[in-house]
This record gives C-alpha cells, sequence and structure tokens, in this order.
C-alpha cells in the first residue's frame, strides 16, 4: 500500500513539468506566430505607404525588359528611316574624308634676310595680289632655298624659288641673271612665274613647285594617276588610302606641312 501510494507520487511529479513544458511552447509557438504575422503586416502596410508618398510604381522585371527592347526597336526604326533614300547604310555611316585646304602655318624669315625691307616688302605685295598669306610665301622660300638667294643644285635650279633654267627662259630671264638679283627682284620673277602658270591663289603655293601646269584646276583634277612614276616617288601627295595625286590631295600636303 505504501510503496503504492510513493510510486503513484512520483509518477505525478514525472508527469506534471512534463506537461507544463508542452503546454508552454506551445504557447510560445503561437506567439512567436502570431508576432511574424504582425511584421509581415507592418512591412506591407509601410511599403505600401511609401508607394503612397513617393507614388512610384511595383517594379516588374518582365516589363522593364519589355520596355528596353521597344526603346530599342524604336531607336533602330528610326536611323532606318533617316537612311532612307541614300546609297546604302554602309557608305551613309563612313565618315567624309577631310582635306585640309587653309594654309594656317606661321613662318618667318631669318632675322638677316627680314632686315632687308624692300625684300618683305615685295613679299607683301606678292601675298596681297594672290590673296595668301606672307607666311605662305615663305614656307616655300624655306622649303626651296633655306632663304639663300645664292641656292643652286645639280638640276641647274637657282635662287630662293629654284627656278629651273627652261623655266626661267620661259618669263624672259636667266639662271645666271637669277643669281646676280636681289631678293626683291627673285620675289619679282616669282611673280611672273605665277602669272605665267595663271595661278589665283585658290590653291596652295605648293602646287606651283609640284605641278604648275595644274595651277588653276578644281580639287578634283588627276594631276599624276595611282602607279605613275611620280604617284611612287611622291607618297605625301596622294589622296587618302593611297588614291591618285589630285590638286586637292597635294593642297593638303601643303596645308598640313604648315600646321605641323
Amino acid at each position: 500500500m505504501i510503496q503504492n501510494s510513493i510510486q503513484a507520487f512520483r509518477m505525478n511529479r514525472a508527469n506534471k513539468p512534463t506537461a507544463q513544458t508542452v503546454e508552454k511552447t506551445k504557447r510560445s509557438g503561437l506567439l512567436a506566430r502570431q508576432q511574424v504575422a504582425d511584421t509581415q503586416a507592418q512591412m506591407v502596410n509601410a511599403t505600401e505607404g511609401m508607394r503612397r508618398v513617393t507614388n512610384t510604381p511595383e517594379y516588374d522585371p518582365a516589363a522593364k525588359i519589355e520596355e528596353w527592347i521597344k526603346e530599342v526597336e524604336d531607336i533602330r526604326a528610326e536611323r532606318m528611316a533617316n537612311l532612307e533614300g541614300k546609297e546604302g547604310l554602309e557608305s551613309s555611316l563612313r565618315p567624309n574624308i577631310r582635306y585640309e585646304n587653309e594654309f594656317r602655318g606661321t613662318v618667318e624669315p631669318p632675322e638677316k634676310i627680314k632686315a632687308d625691307s624692300e625684300f618683305t616688302s615685295a613679299v607683301a605685295a606678292l601675298a596681297d595680289k594672290y590673296n595668301i598669306s606672307e607666311s605662305e610665301v615663305y614656307a616655300v622660300i624655306q622649303g626651296e632655298s633655306a632663304f639663300n638667294p645664292k641656292a643652286t643644285n645639280k638640276s641647274g635650279a637657282t635662287g630662293l624659288f629654284q627656278i629651273m633654267p627652261d623655266t626661267a627662259k620661259e618669263i624672259g630671264t636667266t639662271t645666271e641673271d637669277i643669281l646676280n638679283m636681289s631678293p626683291a627682284e627673285q620675289v619679282a620673277v616669282y611673280d611672273k612665274y605665277l602669272a605665267r602658270w595663271n595661278y589665283t591663289g585658290d590653291n596652295r603655293l605648293g602646287i606651283m613647285q609640284a605641278a604648275p601646269a595644274f595651277a588653276d584646276r578644281g580639287p578634283d583634277e588627276v594631276i599624276y594617276s595611282k602607279g605613275s612614276a611620280a604617284w611612287k616617288q611622291n607618297p605625301g601627295w596622294r589622296e587618302l588610302n593611297n588614291g591618285p595625286i589630285t590638286v586637292k590631295s597635294i593642297n593638303n600636303y601643303y596645308a598640313k606641312r604648315a600646321n605641323k
């Protein structure tokens, strides 16, 4: 009897905490789920509130991608519409080849010859006559004779502008006479040379050294065809992309030399 009572007491003590623990765990689980639900509700309410304040639509990735695709298609359609009536997509998108024609360089004669006022006045008058810059005249002299009025070479070219013997005869003088001329007088001879070839000043003065017969020709006039001896000897004179030598490519060569 006593023994049975003791065992019953022990069983009651063992079962009582377990039942209480299970009950507490259930209550804790319910409370935690309620807290999660409350937190989710608060987040939804906060997000909705922010949307109402900022008036920001809900972000939809698929819709955004569709929007981007449409923008690209619209741009492509606009570009193709702009190309209608042109030679083709490739030619229309090719950048224009740029040929320089304006002489913008600055060339000054050495002090010794610059002190010769008759010479500098003659150059100024020549430049004014042909509507070119004095620097362009000086650039030709610098390239031909380095401002030496007594300069000669094996071919017989003479003076500041390196006039050839046959050319000298054509304009009524000789290379021997040129050697005895002052710098100002040699400028006057060069003026006769320019007039002899109908130079107008529309093309660069360098063409008078390269191809005087083309002095008054248009920019697209071919001077030396591709593959000719002169074309092979003067790569700098060629049109861009190794085209023929034309008036505009000669102008381009001398204009760019001036700007270096």
